[in-house]
């Protein structure tokens, strides 16, 4: 391998034993990164290492430190892909991640090593951000697997989604990374290095300083409670009568408790029971006159069938008993759902002027749906689900983010999962984990938000798609500098 560069550099990233370290150092944070319940601040700092590694690689050892790394990261997803979408899925998408992520590493190896333009910070981020964009746009899955996701727990941070949505939030950790990595391995190397360095420290302060100022508007608004109840036990075709019957009865209990906490609107999870339409009457009429009996608006998820079409559908009843809407989910599991009909309609519905959304858990998966709902005014949206236990956190983080990008607030009672609230910035209101009979309930005290759709509600995917233009850019062909400035190259 022949290296030629001008000016001093460092030795320290010369050895191939020190280049593995990185990889498996980056692979270390990526793990903790890319988890279910992930650790945010790992995200920022997971790419540094192996960028590092790979700037002082040849291209084929670059590409397989990146590989590396990448599949110790994603070694943390294998069982819940390998339980939800099978063994032939999880080795495709896991495979398929470990080649985008060399891809981003190779394309920012080539734009930093053999440039040293004041811009070249700006490539990874980009290529981030970028693929996030066409990934949510193309995908079955929506935003699923983000890597906006990591910093559901960073609550300022996660804000900019109300301007440029998941690729915002990902533009701004890959920026941190990129900053980092060019820093220590050009130092003052780079051309205009206060403008190099000056502007992405500036935009990363910016978006922080807009999360936290975003995060202490808080005026004096109105409330209400949410009752949210869940009971795990399954009704299937081979359940026993006396067993249906318990946990319909569980929730009736349940919704009575709520109803004496204060609670206004009840939500009861997604596919409670599966049955014909002649039994689906009955039924109905049974959550029917609950809701009046309590005096609570309830929202109910179950499975019609009439021999023809089966639709996953939530039922709302007002207070009187009446049914204002039924709601037939819009996303369908692949595989799991296939023999569901898909509905096409949104649903929302208002009490005391304030609108509420309806959904049905894997829709809030797609930022186009909460974007379009966003859109009616929405104070607050409603959500009945069924999570696979595992996926708990990620599922009702997932469904806050797209209140965030939105402006308004998330509830969501969630089987084999969380009951979860969370308001218009993310921040959890109340959480309690599902449990079999008598099941489990929490009541969260909601604040009700002007119906104001957020920046990223009215206009879109502006900035998604911008960086979609501004990473193609990054792969155009490059001059290498001349004169004085660093050049770095490997010839393998």
């Amino acid at each position: 391998m022949k290296i030629t560069s001008i000016g001093q550099r460092t030795l320290l990233f010369k050895a191939s034993g020190t280049r593995f370290a990185l990889a498996a150092l980056s692979g270390a944070l990526f793990y903790l990164a890319m988890k279910l319940t992930p650790v945010w601040w790992a995200a920022w700092l997971a790419p540094v290492p192996i960028l590092l590694a790979a700037f002082d690689s040849g291209k084929s050892e670059a590409r397989l430190l990146a590989w590396l790394a990448a599949g110790i990261g994603l070694a943390s997803e294998v069982a819940y892909y390998w339980k939800t979408t099978g063994p032939f899925a999880t080795i495709v998408i896991t495979l398929l991640q470990i080649l985008v992520w060399g891809f981003f590493v190779l394309r920012t190896r080539a734009v930093v090593t053999k440039s040293s333009g004041s811009t070249i910070i700006f490539a990874f981020p980009l290529l981030l951000a970028g693929m996030d964009t066409l990934v949510s746009f193309f995908s079955p899955h929506g935003t699923w697997g983000s890597y906006a996701y990591t910093q559901m727990d960073a609550t300022p941070v996660i804000q900019v989604a109300s301007l440029a949505g998941t690729p915002g939030i990902v533009f701004l950790v890959g920026l941190f990374a990129s900053t980092v990595a060019v820093i220590i391995h050009k130092r003052m190397g780079i051309n205009r290095p206060l403008l190099a360095y000056g502007l992405p420290l500036f935009l990363l302060l910016a978006a922080l300083g807009y999360g936290l100022l975003r995060l202490t508007d808080q005026p004096q608004r109105a409330t209400v409670k949410i009752g949210l109840t869940a009971i795990d036990d399954f009704i299937g075709k081979q359940t026993p009568p006396e067993k249906v019957e318990a946990v319909w009865r569980g929730y009736e209990k349940a919704v009575a408790q709520l109803a004496n906490d204060g609670a206004r609107i009840v939500i009861l999870p997604e596919k409670i029971e599966a049955f014909a339409l002649n039994d689906a009457e009955r039924r109905k009429a049974e959550l029917a006159e609950l809701a009046k009996s309590q005096g609570v608006y309830l929202i109910a998820g179950v499975q019609l069938n009439d021999g023809e079409r089966e639709s996953n559908v939530s039922w709302t009843f007002n207070a009187n008993g009446e049914l204002v809407a039924e709601y037939h989910k819009r996303h369908m599991v692949p595989f799991l759902e296939g023999d569901l009909i898909p509905g096409h309609e949104d649903k929302h519905f208002e009490i005391d002027g304030k609108r509420y959304g309806l959904a049905i858990c894997r829709d809030l998966i797609f930022a186009d749906f909460g974007r379009n709902y966003a859109r009616y005014g929405l104070s607050a949206m409603l959500a009945p689900a069924w999570d696979f236990y595992v996926d708990a956190w990620m599922a009702t983080q997932v469904a806050a983010l797209r209140g965030v990008e939105g402006g308004y607030a998330v509830a969501r009672a969630g089987r084999e999962g969380y009951l979860n609230a969370s308001d218009r910035y993310g921040r959890v209101l109340a959480r309690k984990r599902s449990d079999y009979l008598p099941g489990t309930r929490v009541v969260a005290e909601v604040t009700l938000e002007s119906a104001k759709p957020t920046f990223y509600a009215r206009f879109g995917n502006v900035f998604g798609w911008l960086c979609v233009a501004g990473a193609i850019l990054t792969l155009l062909p490059r001059r290498r500098d001349s004169g004085g400035a660093e050049i770095s190259d490997h010839v393998d």
